[in-house]
């Protein structure tokens, strides 16, 4: 599953063991992880920061401020590709959808299910492999 990508992700995860698991299987598929964070205002500094392609989102947030997040994710880079990561929460998912994120995964989840969703979600022209 390697070959590089210029694809860049951040994962916002306040299980930092999560954060560990995930960050190797992304770095494995090829991607490059350009920051971790723990919180809401870390993940929309990194954003401003970093550019990311792709931001993976397993807060533990209220819907409403999962929804307010990715709004503020989305006026800082409308571009940015939200996957958001939970338990099953009735309503979760169409609630995020609604606001802007691109996808939606359910805990628990396959690494592979999940590198699969951040290929179909990133920008295309990001996934064009280097030598």
């Amino acid at each position: 599953m390697s070959g590089g990508s210029n694809l860049g992700v951040i994962i916002g995860g306040d299980v930092p063991f999560l954060r560990v698991l995930l960050k190797m299987a992304i770095e494995d598929a090829g991607f490059k992880v350009i920051d971790e964070v723990m919180d809401r205002t870390e993940l929309l500094t990194a954003c401003i920061r970093k550019k990311p392609d792709v931001v993976l989102l397993d807060l533990k947030l209220t819907h409403e401020e999962s929804v307010r997040l990715i709004e503020d994710l989305l006026d800082v880079d409308a571009s940015v590709a939200i996957i958001a990561v939970a338990d099953i929460e009735e309503g979760y998912s169409d609630k995020v959808l609604a606001a802007g994120a691109r996808a939606f995964i359910q805990k628990p989840f396959s690494m592979y299910d999940l590198i699969d969703l951040i290929r179909k979600v990133a920008p295309d022209s990001r996934l064009r492999t280097t030598a």
